[in-house]
């Protein structure tokens, strides 16, 4: 089981790096193809971390599991998803969305290295 959760933490931090690739292309300039990358991206990770989370939980992992974190990452995870699938569909949608997207993105990243 800890190959497969290996190559799960890998995708993950794959799609962790194609949404903030994303995020990058629609900072530098107007990209037709930004909002899809931040999509993918944003999907790969609420998908993966569900199924880190799920093997965590279940025991088939080292180590006690911090659920409050799981929580608040995952809320966080859907909000930029969210952010990502309007700013894929409506590309006009606006700055706000897209700052709200890359503050969200960053926040998680926060969460994630910070909380203990």
């Amino acid at each position: 089981m800890d190959i497969v959760y290996n190559l799960l933490v890998v995708t993950h931090l794959l799609g962790m790096a194609y949404l903030v690739s994303g995020i990058v292309v629609r900072w530098v300039g107007p990209a037709e193809r930004a909002g899809k990358i931040m999509l993918w991206g944003a999907s790969a990770q609420v998908v993966t971390g569900l199924a880190l989370a799920g093997i965590a939980s279940a025991g088939l992992v080292g180590g006690e599991v911090n659920h409050m974190k799981i929580g608040v990452k995952l809320v966080v995870a859907v909000a930029v998803l969210v952010l990502a699938h309007i700013v894929w569909r409506r590309p006009d949608a606006g700055k706000n969305v897209f700052y709200g997207l890359t503050a969200a993105t960053l926040l998680n990243v926060v969460i994630a290295a910070m909380w203990v």
